[in-house]
Parts: C-alpha cells; structure tokens; sequence
C-alpha cells in the first residue's frame, strides 16, 4: 500500500465523512436521550488508551459512563461494531480538518501546507483521538464488525481523502500521475504523520514550534 493510500493520523487507513447516526441508531428515528453516543464513544476511547483495546468491555462501559446497558446495546450489537464506529468517529474529525483548506481556490501550494498543517493541529487540539488513531489500525477492525453499514464504512474509508489528493496532485503539478500523486501525499501527510506520530505514542503533547519546521517541511517537498 503506497502512502497515497494511508489514514490520516493513523495507519495505513483513511477516512469518509459519512454520518455516524446512520448506522449507531440502528435506522431508528434520532432522540434526545440521556446517555449520547458521544458519551459512549468517548468512554470507550479513553478505556482504549489507557488500558487497550480489550479492556473495553460493556460491563466497563456502563460503570464508566452510567449508561444502562441495554442503552449500549440498542446501539451497538457488539463491542467490535462499537470499537470501529469509535475509530470512524475519530478519523472523519481528522479528516474533516484536512479537507477543509482543500476546498477553496487559492494557491495549491499554500493550500496544502495547510492542510498537512491540519493534521498538527488536530494532534495538539484533539490528542485522545490522534492518539487512538496512531495506535489502531482499519484492518484491526474490518474482519471484526458485524454491523453491514459499519462494514461498508469501513470498506470506504479511503475514497474521499484519496480522491482529494488526487485532484490537489492535478492542481500542484498539471497532472494526477502516479508519481504526482505519490509526491503529494508523502508531502501532506506522511511527512505531518511522522513528525506528530513519536509525540502519540509517547503519550506527549506534540511541541509548538514544530508547526514552524513543518510547515518549511512540507512546502519543500511539495516545490524543491
């Protein structure tokens, strides 16, 4: 898998944008109700963190979150479609600050400093979720769910920020080429990735003046 192809602020994955509701309200009609999705995603997030993927469990989840558990399961049919719809969540966040800068149509160069920037940014401004990104894959999770639209999330999580980079390659250099298109990504997101990854893992914040060097880094290998 080239890095044309690689997750943002994970690993060897990307993110749609489709609408988590779909498919954690099972179809039903969405209500204000006292214990969110969010509520239960995040729970399961820091649990995740802290003491790993099988720590979390729904018995834990409740405790934590005070959610009753048939509350949890009305949305989730098991923990593995809750552990990938929490992923998810976390990746379209990501990748919605990335795409952003993409959108207008000013200068291409300037445009994608900023958005490899927005992977920096999203690592200092969300760190839970950077962090859950850096340490769990897709393919820890596609195998695992039983929910088809979350499988089917899953399947596509690429397709947008892929065609993105595509159509930004065609703007920086004329053409989307293998090699433009190869040159673009390793430039706005696997060199961001790699600045912010160590700090991740760490579990330390990313350091300030590292947007500065990024973004001379980014620009370098987009122009030099």
């Amino acid at each position: 898998m080239n890095c044309s192809t690689r997750v943002l602020i994970g690993r060897c994955s990307h993110a749609g944008l489709l609408v988590i509701d779909d498919f954690v309200y099972n179809g039903a009609v969405a209500r204000p109700e006292r214990h969110s999705v969010d509520k239960l995603l995040d729970v399961s997030r820091d649990l995740a963190l802290n003491h790993g993927a099988r720590a979390v469990t729904v018995d834990r989840i409740v405790a934590l979150s005070g959610a009753p558990k048939g509350s949890v399961y009305h949305r989730f049919s098991t923990v593995n479609d809750l552990l990938a719809a929490m992923w998810l969540r976390g990746v379209r966040r990501s990748q919605e600050r990335f795409l952003e800068p993409l959108r207008g149509d000013g200068d291409p160069v300037d445009a994608a400093v900023a958005a490899g920037l927005a992977i920096h940014d999203f690592a200092r401004e969300q760190p839970a979720d950077a962090r859950l990104l850096a340490a769990m894959r897709r393919e820890d999770l596609v195998g695992e769910v039983t929910d088809a639209a979350l499988s089917t999330a899953l399947q596509q999580v690429n397709d947008q920020l892929h065609e993105a980079i595509v159509v930004l390659a065609r703007r920086l250099y004329g053409r989307a080429t293998a090699d433009a298109v190869e040159r673009t990504a390793c430039a706005v997101i696997d060199i961001p990735q790699g600045v912010i990854r160590r700090h991740l893992v760490n579990g330390s914040a990313v350091p300030r003046g590292v947007r500065v060097q990024l973004a001379a880094a980014i620009r370098a290998a987009l122009v030099g």
